[in-house]
């Protein structure tokens, strides 16, 4: 493949208030593009076209996965995602986190995400959150799938945040409302309490610009089981 043209020190991966964990030398590059296929996506959902042009669609994709699998081996996820939890500082609050640039259902490189900014908010993490056409399901309404898919990533994000390592045990959701398609919600997720390695956590999802004592449209419960560092390093998860 050709050399990654040269990076712009403003864009996105330049901000100061951005926590990334792993780097990525071509997040600017990556995420518009991502972006741009995740606009492909929502517009092939959403409109319909003629037979020339979905085999140009089809051709183009082709040709450019197999660019894609030429140009380099699968890029493994590092293995000291969970053990850098007890190594690294934590987010400073107010800051946007992110893991991976491609992780999924959030990373801004990701081409099957959704628009996602998430942050830490105080000892919680709030993330503006927009679904669009290709999540739909009842008109105008965000698949519930999807919600619940956002639900766990918000809460993994606090996890990373709260500085521990921890797998999802339960979920419990509540769909008091539908989450608008192409609308802005956020979501808000905080731990309520801890027993010895049992995390309980707490989210709520509203429409952004909704009243602070606005029902919310998800309420959402949950058990994390942290894995200490001890374990890690013992490798009994």
């Amino acid at each position: 493949m050709d050399d990654p043209s040269p990076r712009d020190e403003t864009s996105v991966d330049a901000r100061s208030d951005l926590h990334l964990i792993y780097p990525d030398p071509q997040l600017a590059e990556r995420s518009a593009a991502a972006g741009a296929l995740r606009r492909l996506a929502h517009a092939f959902v959403r409109h319909r076209t003629d037979a020339d042009t979905l085999v140009e669609i089809a051709a183009w994709a082709d040709a450019a996965a197999d660019r894609l699998e030429a140009g380099s081996a699968a890029v493994p996820r590092p293995a000291d995602y969970f053990a850098r939890r007890y190594t690294d500082p934590r987010p400073p609050d107010g800051a946007e986190v992110m893991a991976f640039s491609d992780r999924a259902f959030s990373g801004p490189a990701n081409p099957t995400a959704m628009d996602v900014d998430m942050r830490r908010h105080g000892e919680g993490v709030r993330a503006a959150v927009t679904f669009g056409a290709a999540f739909e399901s009842a008109p105008g309404r965000t698949h519930g799938g999807a919600v619940c898919a956002v639900v766990d990533d918000v809460l993994g994000y606090l996890m990373v945040c709260l500085g521990i390592a921890a797998y999802t045990a339960r979920l419990e959701i509540d769909y008091r409302g539908g989450v608008p398609i192409d609308e802005p919600v956020t979501y808000d997720a905080r731990e309520t309490s801890r027993e010895g390695r049992k995390s309980h956590v707490e989210l709520t999802v509203r429409a952004a610009n909704a009243p602070p004592n606005t029902p919310p449209l998800i309420e959402a419960t949950g058990l994390f089981v942290i894995v200490t560092a001890e374990q890690l390093v013992s490798g009994n998860r």
